[in-house]
């Protein structure tokens, strides 16, 4: 207010000076000699702005000297009486604006009569120091957990004699018969092995040293051949037994699961490395989580997650978060991560969208404040502290997180204060337009 008034001020003087230039002056005739009114300092340009800077300040003046007006002498426009002087004193101690809160404060300490306080709704809150924590709500979709894949390959080519899971979506459990595959060069590892065997049995009572060693070297060769083209112990043990080579070989399902994509069908010829079938672990599942970029400081492997689906409202799951991807998607600017999940075959399944809930761990203890005390001007963040007996300080702080409706202050409050909730925008006005005119007041000087 004494900002527009300086300025209505400024411009009636240049009026009123614009006018008496245009009227006629006795003594406009008259040489500058015999003219006391031409050439005097008091009519130069500089005298004039000093007179403009003090009719500022007496207005300054007038308008802290307004300490003992009644509250509800209230101007129609909603504005508000703020008292900066004693109503016992004629003169206003300007020294009283530049007084200096405590640390972070700015300059402009502002007084408020308690009727004033009263009338525009000022609240407050005391700052408290505790720890923060968020719930992370996101959506997510469910697939098959990588890890939990099988997929089926023959190490040695040949033909698919026998198939005993023969239709996708069968349920299949570890060790159980898959195919018979007959290969020739299986056939020819397993005669090898057989000469070997018998070769180690009749050098093991020869009198010629190191031959018994030799043959068992080469026998265990023979071995481990069978062993890396995934014939089994047993398998092996039988074809000791018998002394003949097996035309065909069995080959059983490597784990338990489910089983997905069939590509072999019986009778068909395969290479050594051709994906057959695939089989899915169902005893896990992963729940594939988007992330936003400001939820990521809250999100860390370990945390519980409750799920919940969208046709079965009221039911939660429980998982954990398992891995928080590292790459950052630029068009949806979120991240993912991975929450194992317990494989239920008859309710969670792959491409099933969820609601995620993340509880996240929480923050070191600090002080906090409601969302609403902090007044963000794009280039700082001020809070109003609350000094008692009517005066308000603003201070700027440095915030730090937003959770639950609080701020995280790293800097500029301790714990403890007194803020300003309610009405802060209107003290913060008032701040600042008194230091405007605090600095128009000292340049006038």
């Amino acid at each position: 207010m004494g900002y527009v008034r300086s300025l209505v001020l400024i411009s009636s003087t240049l009026f009123v000076l614009g006018t008496a230039g245009c009227g006629t002056d006795p003594n406009a005739d008259r040489p500058a000699a015999e003219n006391p009114a031409m050439g005097q300092p008091g009519h130069d340009h500089e005298a004039m702005l000093a007179e403009m800077a003090a009719a500022a300040a007496a207005d300054h003046t007038d308008h802290d000297s307004m300490a003992g007006t009644d509250a509800t002498d209230m101007p129609p426009d909603g504005s508000t009486t703020m008292q900066t002087a004693s109503n016992q004193s004629e003169t206003v101690d300007h020294s009283a604006h530049q007084m200096t809160p405590a640390t972070g404060a700015a300059a402009g300490i502002v007084s408020i009569e308690p009727s004033v306080i009263q009338t525009i709704g000022v609240r407050t809150t005391t700052v408290e120091v505790r720890s923060l924590s968020r719930e992370i709500r996101s959506t997510g979709r469910f697939e098959m957990d990588e890890s939990g894949i099988h997929t089926v390959t023959v190490r040695t080519p040949g033909w698919i004699e026998a198939l005993h899971v023969d239709y996708e979506g069968a349920l299949v459990t570890k060790g159980q018969p898959l195919l018979d595959l007959y290969s020739p060069d299986l056939v020819a590892t397993q005669e090898e092995y057989l000469l070997a065997f018998r070769n180690a049995q009749r050098m093991s009572a020869s009198p010629i040293e190191g031959m018994a060693k030799d043959a068992e070297r080469l026998l265990s060769a023979a071995r481990g051949r069978l062993i890396l083209w995934e014939i089994s112990e047993d398998q092996i043990a039988e074809l000791e037994r018998t002394g003949k080579p097996m035309r065909t070989v069995r080959f059983n399902v490597p784990a338990t699961g489910e089983v997905m994509r069939k590509s072999v069908t019986e009778g068909q010829h395969v290479q050594a490395g051709e994906p057959l079938l695939e089989i899915y672990d169902l005893s896990k599942i992963w729940l594939i989580a988007d992330i936003y970029e400001q939820d990521l400081p809250w999100v860390q492997e370990g945390l519980p997650v409750r799920v919940e689906l969208p046709y079965d409202p009221g039911k939660t799951f429980e998982g954990r978060v398992d891995h928080v991807y590292y790459m950052l998607d630029a068009k949806t600017r979120t991240a993912r991560a991975r929450i194992i999940m317990p494989g239920q075959r008859q309710v969670l399944k792959p491409g099933m969208y969820a609601t995620v809930r993340i509880e996240s761990k929480p923050l070191a203890p600090a002080p906090v404040v409601p969302e609403e005390a902090v007044i963000r001007t794009g280039e700082q963040d001020i809070v109003i502290v609350d000094l008692g007996d009517g005066q308000f300080a603003p201070t700027v702080v440095r915030i730090g997180i937003l959770a639950g409706g609080s701020y995280q202050i790293l800097h500029g409050l301790s714990g403890g204060e007194r803020i300003v909730t309610r009405a802060q925008f209107l003290i913060d006005s008032e701040s600042r337009l008194k230091s405007a005119v605090g600095a128009m007041t000292g340049h006038s000087h």
